[in-house]
């Protein structure tokens, strides 16, 4: 299992290569090291990780991955009765036609199938990896480097004024993932301080050295997002991190469900508050987006136009040219945010599918860390990261890219299987 351990770690790596560099290459070698990866998992994983990994992944997390494969699927059938007909009379719009499907571009919808499978297998081979607690070690403090390396690419982007950043706003998304990963890096150096005492290896200065690169990683990530100035960003980065810290706070303080049913009802005022704000504007998926009139008018054309099925995965750049044609003074190069962009392409009835999905594997991943003698912080983060991500699907649209699709589905898988222990399995 070293080898699939130094191949997750290698996708890790990918991640600040992918926003930097500007190009289809780098992503491409993702698929290539995940299909390697799980390979390696399906020769080497030991039986009893196989079982404890069949009772995690099991068949509820099976039937919600597969729903937006098979919506995928389903936009690539030559389904006339499902296709938008407007797309019909503009078809030599298209580079290439429209096919009577309901997607408008069928290799689009072909490529972001392949590249969500590709997420479902970074998922499968983290929680595969992640089973044993030294591995899953390396995986939290690979993913969080991952994160501090693109906090730093952020940083010197804007504060120097440097260029070669080429997904700015996915780079900050994975800023925010990784104030909320660093902080679970020192509540794992803080438990191995405390567990492993008597072992002379875990010395005081060692224990320091690993604390001051823990917080060093936490100002480097929170000083990438609070250098925008950008309160809904600020704001998605420190709803995981309290997340975070509130699951911490009951178990190191035992304040039992007292203390829980609490914190549970600060957060619902805050959802509700935000919920208020976003009823404030005529559509909730770009109530915190801030970005220029034009783009945002130019999204909701598009997303008054998109059937309930969707214009198909992946369509949205074979969609843009239609309507900036009709809107010349309009520049905008992309969708507002990625709420919109799902909605666009999968539906609107999709979106709102996931984002219930994704509130109920908070529930999950929350619960099983309340449950755990040790090792909890592994769930804690990982479900904290998940409330962040829903926070920026409505903040940007950087959540479509490559590298924040690995770096969460890395933490997710790391969360999902380490919210149960081996012995309760």
């Amino acid at each position: 299992m070293s080898a699939a351990l130094a191949v997750l770690l290698g996708l890790l790596g990918l991640c600040p290569a992918i926003v930097t560099v500007d190009g289809p290459i780098v992503p491409c070698l993702v698929p290539l090291l995940l299909a390697a990866g799980l390979i390696l998992v399906s020769v080497k994983l030991p039986p009893g990780e196989a079982q404890h990994m069949a009772t995690v992944v099991s068949r509820p997390f099976l039937i919600v991955a597969a729903f937006p494969a098979v919506l995928m699927i389903l936009q690539m059938l030559p389904l006339a009765f499902l296709a938008n007909p407007v797309w019909t009379s503009v078809s030599a719009g298209f580079p290439h036609g429209v096919e009577g499907s309901v997607s408008v571009d069928i290799g689009a919808t072909a490529i972001a199938l392949a590249r969500y499978l590709s997420a479902v297998g970074a998922i499968l081979l983290a929680a595969a990896v992640a089973i044993n607690r030294e591995r899953a070690e390396s995986v939290l403090i690979g993913a969080a480097a991952a994160a501090v390396l693109i906090s730093f690419a952020v940083l010197f982007h804007d504060l120097f004024g440097f260029s070669f950043l080429a997904m700015r706003e996915e780079a900050l998304d994975c800023a925010c993932l990784g104030v909320t990963l660093s902080a679970a890096c020192a509540l794992l150096v803080l438990e191995r301080h405390e567990t492993r005492r008597s072992n002379r290896a875990h010395t005081q200065t060692k224990f320091q050295l690993a604390s001051l690169a823990c917080l060093a990683a936490f100002v480097i990530c929170a000083g990438a997002v609070t250098a925008t100035r950008s309160g809904s960003l600020t704001f998605a980065a420190a709803s995981g991190f309290l997340t975070f810290c509130a699951v911490a706070a009951i178990r190191r303080w035992a304040l039992g469900r007292t203390g829980a049913a609490a914190i549970g009802f600060t957060a619902t005022v805050i959802a509700a508050a935000l919920a208020t704000v976003a009823a404030s504007d005529r559509d909730p998926r770009f109530a915190f987006a801030k970005k220029d009139q034009a783009e945002i008018e130019l999204t909701q054309r598009l997303l008054s136009d998109a059937p309930f099925f969707g214009d198909g995965a992946g369509s949205f750049d074979a969609l843009l040219p239609i309507y900036q044609a009709s809107n010349s003074g309009s520049r905008a190069a992309g969708a507002v945010t990625a709420a919109a962009k799902i909605s666009i392409e999968m539906g609107e009835a999709a979106l709102w599918i996931f984002v219930v999905a994704a509130s109920f594997a908070v529930f999950v991943l929350l619960h099983g860390a309340s449950r755990r003698r040790r090792d909890w912080f592994y769930a804690a983060a990982a479900g904290a990261c998940l409330v962040t991500l829903m926070n920026l699907a409505f903040v940007n649209a950087g959540l479509s890219g490559a590298a924040i699709a690995l770096l969460s589905a890395t933490i997710f898988g790391l969360g999902l299987v380490q919210s149960r222990g081996r012995a309760a399995s």
